[in-house]
């Protein structure tokens, strides 16, 4: 190869919070346009489930988190998430939305009749989502077993293995002429890799040019500098038989790319083959190196032997992901390969165990190598049986984090990634390199329309559409996980909001209207709802994981009889116990109020037809209705200065300031009858700085909504709700000490787990006789993560 272009390097460095000022128009072309591709916030989900094999009568019990994807810290816009499981043929069977709090939330689905033996999807996303091409949510697939039907299980014979054979050079390419370093993956139908089979790069007359030998998830890596003359193909030794198949799309012009990662740093070696140079040997090309937020040019030019050699300090290179792409000139994308820094990932761990037996069950206290009690943490634990084979997930929070979002595939076995082993680092470089390009398409970057149709969501937004010209005070009606809220519509006013309600299943909405036309009685509100969102959303993205199979025969069941542990609570008689309580519940309201007091009326006040305001005349307040502009005054006599109006609450909500002019006609349709108790204080204690009149805090009982008349409230169905936060049952199983239950029971599962201040954690369990396993995923400290399996080991 004859080269006569003197070396040129041009390294520069550009971050999206610096100028880009120094830089040809093409590289800042390549800047701006991945600047506002990645300007939007990305969110991804993860969910932690307590296993991936369930029986009938079980429950699949979760906890999924939230996370930004650039900070990883705790996401904290969004409070919708949307859950689902779906049959092989991508049919929802069952869905959730769960309202998020602090990034996280937990649940269960029940494994019921409707869930026949068979493999299945659990996914969790967001609406916003959808916006981007890249795979941020989460899915999982696991198996259900019928226990009464295990003769049905057919477990997959060698003979029924089919394998996929892939060849892929390291930055996306193989080149003729190049010593190109080439990924081999070798899958089996259902995504799982076939593990220490040994394997070969032949040419077209079977002479060995390289070998290697596939780690246990399927991959290797070798050399291959291929001839344009020959054919070559690749061969792996399998279920005595040979498995070959051609190594196709070889370039005739073309660049390889070869990373090789040191303790310290990364160095990358970029080489042409002649037909390249020939063509772009003059060109200034540029190499991107980028995390999903910022990113770095360097311009460069090849040397005179067509080559070049980069070499990226750890403190240069980003904490996690980094993503190295090689441009054209004209900023077409040629090579990219994809690396991943350990540095910089804050993990925290669980040093100690210890276990205590007490009678039929086990104490368990855990104690975290650090630990800030004020700051945030969750942490999930699943308990099965040391011996088990039902817990197979394939991501973990780590490689959901960290990896999973910035691959196109999938990946096998990823707690093995994140030890702190010569070995563990090689397979994950090799995982990179064999995953080709990344989820961050160039093409999207370079024509990116910022049109996010799919915005954030916070609850459920109500907009209410009044018909006519109806001014008043529309009150929305308290539901499980909201309080009273008034709406003072003027005249030509048509619409209102409520803001971030979150109903749940049973909740219905219920409007009232005070008619100010006509001297404040009220009748039904004359309007219609609209509700955002107001659909489950359909979510079609994949990374396609590696499914479930059945592997060998099911252990016999015949004599282990499984309760189903989800229609616990549900199936008891009514029972009613008579007897006087008054008096308890008064107390135990008094004791959780502090200056202030507490008024429960009883049976003989709600039979009487009180008016509400009528009764706060006995607490010692001092009300006046007029009849003719129907509105309603309430003052402290026992102010001596400053306003005498009292702060006043219904279900939570503050209807008038201080100062103001006071109209609290909304509570003269409020019987005592409607009312389940009133705190109250007289002398301006508690109340802050606004409430030296004192407060009124009226609440109303669980059936008011339900006892209103039909003529003054409007009720309306909610078409999307949340789904209620139902408690995880243990199963009860007949027999512990059998194969069954040792493979495929459940112990226990904790979804969020209490930490005490000393960083430990308590748990107690039944005592089965059998070694456990602990499964425990979680953050602590922020942005501390844990991800850790611990073995338990009964002593006799």
């Amino acid at each position: 190869m004859t080269k006569t272009l003197p070396s040129i390097a041009k390294i520069f460095f550009i971050f999206l919070i610096f100028s880009a000022w120094g830089f040809s128009q093409s590289a800042e072309d390549i800047v701006d346009d991945y600047s506002d591709y990645t300007e939007a916030p990305r969110e991804v989900a993860y969910a932690h489930l307590n296993k991936s094999t369930y029986v009938e009568g079980e429950m699949l019990g979760f906890t999924a988190y939230i996370f930004d994807k650039f900070t990883k810290e705790p996401a904290k816009m969004t409070k919708n998430l949307y859950c689902t499981i779906s049959d092989e043929e991508g049919n929802v069977l069952k869905k959730k939305l769960l309202r998020v709090k602090d990034a996280v939330t937990s649940n269960i689905f029940e494994i019921d009749s409707s869930l026949a033996t068979g493999t299945y999807t659990f996914k969790a996303y967001t609406n916003w989502m959808k916006n981007f091409r890249e795979s941020n949510h989460y899915e999982q697939t696991f198996k259900v077993i019928d226990a009464d039907n295990l003769q049905e299980i057919k477990p997959i014979k060698p003979e029924d293995i089919n394998i996929d054979l892939q060849i892929l050079g390291e930055g996306g390419r193989i080149s003729y002429n190049l010593n190109n370093v080439v990924g081999i993956i070798a899958k089996n139908q259902f995504g799982l890799g076939i593990s220490g089979v040994s394997g070969r790069i032949v040419d077209a007359n079977n002479s060995i040019v390289s070998d290697f030998k596939l780690n246990e998830v399927g991959l290797a890596k070798t050399i291959l500098n291929p001839d344009p003359k020959e054919k070559y193909f690749v061969e792996i030794d399998v279920l005595d038989k040979v498995i070959k198949k051609e190594i196709k799309d070889i370039k005739p012009m073309g660049l390889s790319m070869t990373l090789n990662a040191l303790n310290n740093s990364a160095t990358i070696k970029i080489e042409a083959n002649d037909l390249f140079y020939e063509k772009f040997g003059d060109q200034i090309l540029k190499l991107a190196l980028h995390d999903g937020s910022e990113i770095k040019i360097t311009e460069f030019q090849l040397n005179e032997d067509g080559s070049i050699i980069f070499n990226y300090p750890i403190k240069e290179l980003f904490s996690g992901i980094n993503i190295f792409t090689v441009f054209t000139e004209d900023n077409k994308p040629l090579l990219e390969r994809l690396h991943f820094n350990k540095n910089g990932i804050d993990m925290a761990k669980i040093e100690k165990v210890e276990v205590k037996k007490k009678k039929d069950s086990l104490d368990i206290n855990l104690k975290l190598n650090s630990f800030n009690f004020s700051k945030w943490s969750n942490v999930s634990i699943s308990v099965l049986p040391s011996a088990t084979k039902s817990y197979n997930h394939h991501n973990n929070l780590l490689s959901q984090l960290y990896i999973q979002p910035y691959v196109n595939g999938f990946i096998e076995n990823a707690s093995q990634y994140f030890t702190n082993t010569r070995e563990s680092s090689y397979n994950l470089d090799l995982l990179l390199l064999t995953q080709g390009w990344s989820s961050y398409n160039w093409n999207d970057v370079f024509n990116y329309n910022d049109q996010f149709i799919y915005p954030f969501e916070r609850g459920i937004d109500i907009v209410g559409n009044i018909n006519g010209d109806n001014p008043g005070t529309y009150v929305i009606y308290p539901m499980q996980n909201s309080s009273t809220r008034l709406f003072d519509i003027k005249e030509g006013e048509k619409v209102f909001t409520v803001k971030e309600t979150y109903p749940m299943d049973k909740d219905m909405l219920q409007v009232g209207y005070i008619d100010l036309k006509n001297k404040g009685f009220t009748k039904k509100a004359a309007l219609s709802a609209q509700y955002f969102p107001s659909a489950f959303p359909d979510f079609d993205k994949t990374y396609k994981t590696p499914t479930e199979v059945f592997s060998s025969q099911m252990p016999s069941l015949k004599d282990i009889k499984l309760d189903k542990s989800w229609l616990r609570g549900e199936v008891l008689d009514e029972v009613t116990i008579e007897g006087e309580n008054d008096y308890t519940r008064a107390e135990e309201l008094k004791n959780k109020v502090v200056n202030s007091r507490v008024a429960i009326p009883d049976d003989r006040i709600k039979l009487r037809n009180l008016r509400l305001d009528i009764y706060l005349q006995r607490l010692g307040f001092v009300t006046q209705f007029d009849y003719f502009s129907g509105t309603l005054s309430i003052n402290n006599p026992r102010v001596n200065w400053g306003t005498t109006v009292p702060l006043v609450y219904l279900d939570n909500a503050l209807l008038t300031s201080p100062g103001s002019v006071s109209d609290f006609s909304v509570l003269t349709f409020i019987f005592m009858q409607d009312v389940d108790y009133i705190e109250y204080e007289l002398y301006g204690v508690g109340g802050g700085i606004r409430g030296n009149a004192g407060f009124i805090k009226i609440f109303t009982s669980p059936e008011f909504k339900l006892k209103r008349s039909g003529q003054e409230v409007q009720t309306y169905e909610i078409p999307l709700a949340f789904s209620e936060n139902k408690e995880f049952y243990v199963p009860t199983y007949g027999l512990y000490n059998s194969p069954f239950f040792n493979e495929y029971g459940t112990i226990d599962w904790t979804p969020n787990a209490t930490i005490n201040n000393d960083g430990t954690i308590d748990l107690s369990v039944l005592n089965t006789k059998n070694d456990i396993k602990l499964f425990v995923e979680g953050i602590v400290n922020d942005n501390n993560f844990v991800s850790q399996t611990i073995t338990v080991e009964l002593q006799d």
